[in-house]
Parts: structure tokens; C-alpha cells; sequence
């Protein structure tokens, strides 16, 4: 059951239907998966995915298929960034090493959060990539999609975030 006051993330089967395009998601259900973080509420979710219809209805909709789960307590959240030694500049010598799927991850909730629904396509081309160099590729089209939209001080921020989480 959905409950308004917990905070979700995605499922192992919530992330295999992002990086799979899974028939069981609307394109407005994928939308909505894509901005469940683990990190955002409710009612922030309901702010950006209002766009998408009835944030309420698609969101228990997401967790009656099992794509998405509440967060255990405050053990999740810690998943989602490395833990940061001193800074986050150039600490990517330090740095413990990411996954490809953290990278993938980070990347497209950043872009969810810089460009709302327009970085769509761009979340989907960065979840299809299959190793760093196509990462890479998918980061440097972000990267000019986001200077074209939100302007160079948005895409040197997300490039200098993706600096210090690029997969091994």
C-alpha cells in the first residue's frame, strides 16, 4: 500500500523497467519512476510529476507493481553518494570506486533535478549505455543539451558532480 508520508525509491524492478523501457510503464508512469529517488517526499514529487497526471494515483500505481519501495529508515540514502573523504573536488583519486548503474543512476536523477521532464531522452540514452565510453559519450550530449537550456554555470556543475562519480 502507498503511503504519503514515507519516503520511496526505486525497485530492483522499478530500475530494470527504466533500463529495460518495460511495457507494464506508461510513458507518464516511467516519467514518474524516473524522479523516485529515495531522497525526494511526497509532496516534492508532486510538485515536478503533477505534469504527469494524478501524482497520488501514480505513485500507488508504481508501488502496486513493485517498481518502487519505501526506504528502510536511514540506510538508504547513503547509497546514493559516496561518502565524501574531505571534498568532492578532485577527491576522485580517494574516491571509492562506482558502478557503471551508480553512475547511470546519479546522472539521470541530477538531469531530472537540473531540466525536469525535458531530460527524458537524455535519461533514457544515459540508462541504455553499456560501459564507461558510452557513459561518457550520453554525459558529453547532457552536458550541451544542459548549456543550451539551463545555461554553462548548470552544465559545469553537473560535469564537475560527474567528474567525482565516474564508473571504473
Amino acid at each position: 500500500m502507498f503511503d504519503k508520508t514515507a519516503t520511496y525509491h526505486k525497485s530492483a524492478s522499478g530500475s530494470e523497467a527504466i533500463a529495460t523501457r518495460s511495457s507494464a510503464l506508461t510513458p507518464k508512469l516511467r516519467s514518474m519512476l524516473i524522479l523516485i529517488d529515495g531522497k525526494r517526499g511526497f509532496d516534492e514529487l508532486a510538485k515536478l510529476g503533477s505534469i504527469f497526471g494524478d501524482p497520488e494515483q501514480q505513485m500507488a500505481q508504481l508501488a502496486e507493481l513493485g517498481f518502487i519501495e519505501p526506504v528502510g529508515g536511514t540506510a538508504s540514502p547513503g547509497k546514493a553518494h559516496p561518502p565524501a573523504a574531505g571534498g568532492n573536488a578532485g577527491a576522485s583519486a580517494a574516491a571509492p570506486q562506482v558502478t557503471l548503474l551508480e553512475a547511470q543512476r546519479y546522472a539521470v536523477r541530477r538531469l531530472s533535478d537540473l531540466l525536469g521532464p525535458v531530460a527524458d531522452e537524455l535519461c533514457l540514452r544515459i540508462e541504455r549505455t553499456r560501459n564507461p565510453q558510452e557513459f561518457q559519450v550520453a554525459l558529453q550530449r547532457a552536458e550541451a543539451m544542459l548549456r543550451q537550456i539551463g545555461g554553462s554555470a548548470k552544465a559545469a556543475q553537473f560535469a564537475a558532480e560527474m567528474e567525482s562519480r565516474r564508473p571504473g
